[in-house]
């Protein structure tokens, strides 16, 4: 059996969700260009999932992921089925299956048929009104689009204009999507009693849609073809005109109006004002959308400088002074916000905790995610806990209330200046590296990511800085950091990095980190953000 058509949306933070129509058999996800559908999720692996089309039935199966996929919160263990409306979860990435269609879009049904039922098609672009008294009624049209008003309010204006200029039998204004499917869809009848839907030949709005023709079949009862086409005959219709919403080259959606049998007629004057008024449409409704989008954008620019203000006083304003060491830190977000943090707080007895953490995600979630953990880590801190304590009641606190893909890294340790001891938990987080007189070391043993499983147990490392030694830890934003060929600069092109800079100040060897990346990444725009810490102990 063949693959049928499917759709998916893809949904991804701070991004506009994303309508796809794909057919089978096998449709990859992943972050690799090669994927069916390539997705720049740095949670993803190269090739993270597929879609297949197996025995009459579509399934969704993971690809040996490094983050695994869920399905509808369940790990997809195998091949699972899927049903409309399946939620597919990959890293920071939905994709809904199937999605149900919402049933404004039910009224506009295109209807497969091979009919070329038509006895008018004239080139939008190439319409002009008619008589003296259409052009008039164009001029007074012209005027009243001139009023700027709410897009749902323009759709109801210009379909009340037609409906008191030509009493159709029913009239509708609809947008089209991505795939080719009808979004924004809006119907008038003129029998409020009459909720049948509003069938189409997929040929003629083909036509109406790659051709840029206003289509209109006129008088069906003595045209022989026209009274064979079944979206015609099905429905009682006497003339219909369907004419595109037309910028430009681009066709925005189709304006189209029927008579049914007892209801009049369309005349060919009356198809060239409709086609004119189609245009008027199109012109006012992309205006419209425009303004509507920079409208809501400069509202959401708004909303993110006053969470950037409030996110930046969680990160350390100046850095604390202990005697004997150097100390660095710095956060450059990929978006205005960011899903991380680093801190640095001085107890009374002269010990100092530290702790760098990665939210997975980007934008205004992760950065919520973020402000309770600067929150847990500020309280906590307070109870002098060893790392491992510190880290569990921080897993406590976030994981009952973390949807299962805003989960965190993070190392946090404490440092005890008079020994130059540092304990320290890492939670899934990038490996520090410790800079030695001997070399570079990876401290790479790890433990379960926060925010999971309340009752994830952690460990207390220990390493011990030697004089002109540092401990330098970083966001995977680094070591994921891709070129113009996708390729990352991984741990180890950073370890290589820092290899000569023991004895070097924790700033130096941040900047030298923060060069290494800029300078692999060339003209290549981040995707994540970048956050480093360094502890140098002088003496």
């Amino acid at each position: 059996m063949e693959a049928p058509t499917i759709r998916l949306v893809l949904q991804q933070p701070s991004l506009a969700p994303t309508n796809l129509e794909l057919r089978g058999p096998v449709i990859t996800l992943g972050r690799a260009s090669d994927c069916t559908v390539p997705i720049r999720d740095r949670y993803l692996s190269r090739h993270h999932a597929e879609i297949a089309f197996e025995s009459g039935a579509w399934l969704v199966r993971d690809r040996n992921s490094a983050n695994g996929t869920l399905l509808n919160n369940v790990k997809v263990d195998g091949g699972s089925p899927l049903r409309p409306g399946d939620r597919i979860v990959l890293g920071d990435t939905q994709i809904v299956f199937d999605p149900p269609v919402e049933p404004s879009l039910s009224q506009i049904i295109p209807l497969d048929t091979d009919s070329q039922a038509k006895n008018l098609a004239l080139p939008a672009e190439k319409v002009v009104a008619g008589d003296t008294a259409r052009a008039g009624v164009l001029a007074s049209l012209a005027l009243e689009f001139i009023e700027d008003r709410p897009m749902d309010d323009l759709f109801e204006f210009i379909l009340s204009r037609v409906v008191e200029l030509l009493h159709p039998s029913r009239a509708a204004l609809a947008l089209l999507g991505a795939g080719g499917s009808f979004e924004h869809v809006h119907l008038r009848r003129r029998d409020e009693s009459d909720s049948a839907d509003l069938y189409i030949s997929r040929t003629l709005l083909g036509e109406v849609i790659e051709g840029r023709n206003v289509i209109s079949f006129v008088d069906t009862s003595v045209d022989e073809k026209l009274a064979r086409a079944q979206s015609i005959i099905a429905q009682d219709i006497r003339s219909a005109v369907c004419a595109p919403l037309l910028v430009g080259d681009a066709v925005l959606g189709v304006l189209y109006l029927d008579f049914l049998s007892a209801h009049g007629s369309v005349t060919q004057d009356d198809v060239r004002l409709i086609a004119q008024i189609a245009r008027f449409a199109a012109a006012k409704l992309e205006t419209t959308r425009l303004r509507e989008e920079a409208i809501a954008k400069a509202k959401l620019d708004e909303e993110l400088r006053t969470a950037y203000t409030i996110q930046s006083r969680l990160l350390p304003v100046e850095l604390p002074s202990v005697d004997g060491y150097d100390l660095a830190g710095s956060n450059r977000p990929c978006r205005t916000v960011s899903g991380d943090f680093y801190d640095f707080i001085v107890r009374p007895d002269g010990r100092m905790y530290f702790i760098i953490a990665d939210v997975s995600g980007k934008g205004i979630t992760a950065a919520l995610v973020m402000a309770s953990l600067a929150t847990a880590f500020d309280i906590f801190v307070s109870r002098d806990p060893d790392p491992a304590e510190l880290v569990s009641q921080i897993n406590k606190t976030l994981a009952p209330k973390t949807a299962p893909t805003k989960f965190v890294t993070l190392v946090a340790g404490v440092l005890d200046p008079r020994s130059g001891t540092i304990d320290f938990t890492n939670a899934g987080h990038v490996p520090p590296l410790l800079i030695t007189a001997s070399g570079v070391e990876r401290l790479a043993s790890t433990d379960m990511i926060v925010g999971l499983f309340a009752h994830a147990r952690y460990r207390t490392q220990r390493v011990t800085l030697a004089p002109h030694d540092s401990l330098v830890l970083f966001t995977d934003g680094v070591t994921e950091a891709e070129n113009a060929d996708e390729e990352q600069l991984g741990l180890d092109s950073v370890a290589t990095a820092v290899a000569t800079l023991h004895g070097t100040p924790a700033t130096r060897i941040l900047d030298a980190i923060d060069a290494h990346v800029q300078a692999f990444a060339g003209h290549t725009a981040a995707n994540d953000d970048v956050t480093l810490l360094a502890v140098t102990r002088n003496v």
